[in-house]
């Protein structure tokens, strides 16, 4: 049985009793790196973002969930996600039944990621908290003003191959201060032909993650520095990354 809620996705990096609830407010700039930059211009360049997020489970199960808007001063380049992922636990074992819907949105296009499978989560003797998820995933997007060369729409809608999640967070204590680092990064593969196409991802297998450091300064209050990476996903072919700096406030 469980005795804290999960991570899930773990932008959280923070331990939550059982049958408890948070909810909290991030806010903080992402310095995306020169290829990044080459590649997508100013939309992702340097580009504030906005997110508010929670986290709720107990013996059953548990939920996190979050909404966040990006470059929210340009009504050219804003965007936004809306994320909600569950897991519902298989008995008193650590394996669970797995659920997510991802959803982004920009001026020009749109996207959501729904994924069903299995998970398993686990907080070892030592404090360390693990997760891995295996799901199908079904894509439904709009690229409408993407075309082929014969005029025709993309299909880019539909099954879209298999989802491969892993993390792992720890708490740390040093001179007296409170610390997380937290990693995750999920692999995408099997994806349609059209829809590498549309996305601009260009190669089958692809995944993106993030390592974060956060200090926990006190009364709520949390600094955070993550490194966040992707090959092949994210919209680019090949590698890109970038540095985002964070403030968090749990209420």
């Amino acid at each position: 049985m469980k005795t804290r809620v999960s991570a899930l996705a773990l932008a959280l990096l923070t331990s939550i009793p059982a049958q408890a609830a948070m909810l909290a407010v991030e806010t903080g700039v992402m310095d995306w790196g020169s290829k990044a930059e080459n590649h997508f211009g100013d939309g992702k360049s340097e580009n504030e973002f906005i997110t508010l997020k929670g986290a709720t489970g107990n013996a059953f199960g548990d939920v996190y969930g979050h909404v966040k808007l990006e470059d929210f001063t340009d009504s050219e380049m804003i965007g936004s996600e809306i994320n909600l992922v569950g897991q519902i636990n298989i008995g008193d074992s650590d394996w669970n039944w797995y659920g997510q819907v991802f959803n982004k949105q920009k001026p020009v296009w749109s996207e959501t990621n729904t994924t069903l499978g299995l998970s398993h989560d686990k907080t070892w003797d030592n404090g360390l908290y693990t997760q891995v998820a295996l799901a199908g995933h079904i894509v439904t997007s709009d690229y409408a003003h993407f075309r082929k060369a014969n005029g025709e729409p993309f299909d880019a809608n539909g099954f879209n191959g298999g989802y491969l999640w892993l993390c792992a967070t720890q708490d740390l204590e040093l001179a007296g201060h409170h610390f997380s680092l937290g990693w995750w990064q999920e692999h995408f593969f099997g994806r349609g032909d059209d829809y590498l196409m549309v996305s601009g991802d260009g190669e089958d297998h692809g995944f993106n993650g993030q390592l974060t450091l956060r200090y926990h300064i006190g009364a709520g209050l949390s600094a955070s520095l993550q490194y966040r990476y992707a090959e092949n996903n994210l919209g680019k072919k090949g590698y890109h990354d970038g540095l985002f700096y964070a403030l968090q406030y749990n209420f």
